[in-house]
């Protein structure tokens, strides 16, 4: 470990401390009157610049404060300014305003397109015989989703039975002496609808299991 610290103050500091204790007899530790003289002013004139540093940083962080305060100011009122142009545009209809303003007009809205297509459909049978359908998919854009049935296999015909703002819906009339009902779900909105779901299956039976049917559509087997 070294005599003198490693910092600049604790550096200023040490010679301070040292320099008056050197000073009373130089000869008797080695050096001469000279030296003493020569650190005297070297440490004064350390000391004076370090100070003069630490003054100069708080002044610039008060200066760079008062930058960003008063930037922040000014961008929030121009901000305003820009949005009551923009209104006045779209007020009087002129789009000659953004021009004699030098402002951007604002881009038209890109069409969102149909949504993706609901994943993950699974159907659960209550001991009151009603159906719940629950998936996976989007709502952005306000999509709802149309949820079809059909009685007679993946293949169809389908018939719409209702439509859901949720990913769940329950089918509380099922279609009696049906082997299965099939269901699928199609997820809609402005920019059009998404291809149908995959389809589950709910079988009506003596088993009381739930698996995959071998064309990979979901089955679930109800007593």
């Amino acid at each position: 470990m070294g005599v003198v610290p490693q910092t600049i103050n604790g550096k200023i500091q040490f010679f301070e401390t040292h320099l008056p204790v050197w000073a009373k007899d130089p000869a008797a530790i080695g050096l001469t009157p000279a030296q003493i003289l020569t650190m005297t002013n070297d440490v004064a004139q350390a000391r004076a610049d370090y100070d003069a540093a630490q003054a100069g940083r708080s002044t610039a962080k008060a200066l760079t404060q008062a930058q960003n305060d008063s930037v922040s100011v000014m961008a929030d009122f121009g901000g305003d300014l820009i949005k009551t142009i923009r209104a006045f545009a779209e007020t009087t209809n002129d789009t000659g305003v953004y021009v004699l303003a030098e402002i951007p007009a604002p881009a038209p809205p890109t069409p969102l397109g149909p949504p993706a297509t609901p994943t993950d459909l699974a159907a659960n049978l209550n001991t009151a015989g009603e159906i719940t359908l629950k998936w996976a998919g989007t709502r952005a854009g306000g999509t709802s989703f149309a949820i079809e049935r059909s009685t007679t296999g993946n293949t169809g015909p389908w018939t719409l039975i209702g439509t859901s703002e949720e990913r769940s819906f329950t089918d509380t009339v099922v279609p009696r002496g049906v082997d299965a009902v099939t269901y699928r779900v199609i997820a809609s909105r402005a920019g059009g609808s998404s291809a149908p779901s995959a389809s589950v299956a709910v079988l009506f039976g003596n088993s009381n299991t739930a698996g995959e049917s071998s064309s990979g559509e979901g089955l679930t087997l109800a007593a």
